[in-house]
């Protein structure tokens, strides 16, 4: 191009300016971190509105820029792994304690902080740019507004059109998305929070109409973020499971979780659901204590107040309850699971003779899984920290074998149930950094293993029919010979007979049949 046409473009406002690029860079990049799918649309729509700005407002865009490239920096780790802000995401920041905090941002690879701090750097430098002397409107800066107005408008008329309602705040913008996300959202933590609370303090509601317990002790072991290809018994590639392998019992192959992250899925699991809602007052627990059992619930997760999680709120139901953390800021307490056996001997070591219902609620293999191994693994697949997590089933397995021990030795009569709140979905995958974390989109994360144990079982059986998370509590009612006004299960649920259509709750709240997500398949590839 030469001289005059480039002095042309110059007296029309069009040069070929580096900050129209530098805008666009940043447009593409915080578009990229909030964790929605990538729009170039709305990336030139956002660049415009940035131009336009600085053409007509220039302290109010460096506002907007420096704010969203923050807010971008900080939340670019998180958008890579769990994709844009959702229900899910913003009840693991109510109930996340401090430990788990920390590990979270420790599992996340290095380079995702330096892009981070990339954008951040972006938005530094746009931040301090210098003013320059004001022009006149031209043809570009018509341009420019008539753009990010089109596109501003683009998903309200659309919604409009296929028979929704027109709302500004459901524009396309990634910026205005994430805002909007957040806040809606967070309000519905916030009102099921509330409505938690409420029911966690009312009585239960169980109308029970016989009680004919087969066993004198019952056990509930509730893992965490075990996916079920991951363990060797469950048809996982490698042997590191030996005792769930071997022991006599029945182990369900095809167990679905009701939803993909520790709060939602045992919330449904765990409580019995009226449309789509937990009733919180009416959880396993509550049917138990109705019962005439004994309750016991010993926990290795953490408990942040008396009522601040789902899961709280069922386990101050039981008689006795103890946890290991109590989210204590200040504390590191990296406790192992196989704490938990101490508390259960010291219950078996005295002879009751009410029915006994107790509980455990394992940290198993959440994230990062090098913690829970403290660095440990048998073998190397992929990665340290997968390598990691296929050794933290090995643990959980060996910690059934003595709890199973611990049963035996009683002399009483027992039935023990083991399962995973969900699994988890491989990020980065095939890099030397691949780990695992919460994710809803593939079967793999609602895949998560089932298995019950009992004194009186003879032989080692693989159960194939389909089972679902949203039916526990039925199960757990013909388990225990609980039988109550409120449960009528529509099958047996220890049987190869067929349940029907399985249905898992996503991160949106929204049901969803299992059998129309992906696959997020383990491979074997090792050093």
């Amino acid at each position: 191009m030469n001289l005059t046409a480039k002095d042309t473009l110059t007296a029309r406002g069009v040069a070929l300016n580096p900050w129209t690029g530098f805008y666009f860079l940043q447009s593409l990049l915080i578009n990229f971190a909030l964790g929605y799918e990538f729009s170039l649309l709305y990336a030139v729509a956002f660049c415009c509105l940035l131009l336009i700005l600085w053409r007509s407002a220039p302290r109010v865009q460096k506002g907007v820029i420096g704010v969203c490239s923050l807010v971008a920096a900080m939340y670019f780790p998180f958008g890579q792994a769990y994709g844009a802000p959702n229900f899910n995401t913003l009840l693991a920041l109510h109930s996340t304690n401090f430990e788990e905090s920390t590990e979270i941002l420790t599992i996340f690879p290095w380079y995702n902080y330096v892009v981070a701090v990339f954008i951040f750097g972006l938005g530094v430098i746009a931040v301090r740019r210098k003013s320059t002397p004001k022009r006149t409107w031209n043809h570009f800066d018509s341009c420019c507004l008539a753009v990010s107005l089109v596109c501003f408008f683009v998903a309200p008329v659309q919604n409009l059109a296929y028979g929704g309602v027109f709302k500004f705040k459901d524009t396309g913008y990634p910026v205005v998305r994430f805002v909007k996300d957040v806040v809606v959202n967070n309000q519905e933590v916030l009102d099921e929070q509330t409505r938690m609370q409420q029911f966690a303090k009312m009585k239960d509601t169980w109308n029970v109409l016989a009680v004919k317990p087969k066993y004198h002790t019952y056990v509930v072991v509730i893992g965490e973020s075990a996916r079920r290809d991951a363990l060797g018994a469950f048809g996982g590639h490698w042997k590191n499971t030996p005792f769930a392998s071997s022991v006599n019992g029945n182990l369900f192959m095809d167990y679905i979780a009701a939803s993909g992250s520790t709060q939602k899925s045992l919330g449904l699991t765990l409580n019995r659901v009226v449309d789509g809602k937990p009733q919180y007052q009416d959880n396993f627990v509550t049917l138990a204590n109705r019962a005439g059992f004994q309750t016991w619930w010993f926990s290795n997760q953490g408990q942040i107040g008396e009522y601040d999680t789902a899961i709280a709120s069922i386990a101050k139901r039981a008689d006795e309850v103890h946890f290991l953390k109590s989210g204590d800021f200040e504390a590191d307490k990296n406790t192992r699971d196989d704490q938990l056996l101490k508390m259960t001997a010291q219950v078996f070591a005295i002879q009751r003779s009410p029915p006994q219902l107790i509980v455990l609620h394992l940290m198993g293999s959440h994230p990062q899984a090098c913690d829970r191994t403290q660095g440990k693994y048998a073998e190397f697949v992929q990665s340290k920290e997968t390598s990691c997590y296929l050794y933290s089933m090995t643990q959980t397995d060996d910690l059934l074998k003595q709890l199973y021990g611990q049963l035996q030795n009683t002399g009483e009569t027992f039935s023990l149930v083991y399962f995973s709140d969900h699994g988890l979905a491989f990020k980065e995958r095939g890099t030397k950094v691949q780990y695992l974390a919460h994710d809803d989109e593939f079967q793999q994360n609602f895949q998560v293993p089932f298995m019950v144990l009992s004194s009186d079982d003879k032989k080692h059986r693989l159960i194939k029919a389909r089972r679902s998370a949203n039916d526990f509590l039925n199960f757990f009612s013909a388990w225990t010979g609980i039988k109550t006004k409120e449960l009528v299960p529509k099958y047996k649920f220890i049987s190869e007979q067929k349940a029907g259509v399985t249905w898992i709750t996503n991160f949106k709240l929204k049901k969803v049949d299992y059998t129309h997500l992906q696959t997020d398949i383990f491979t074997t590839k090792s050093r």
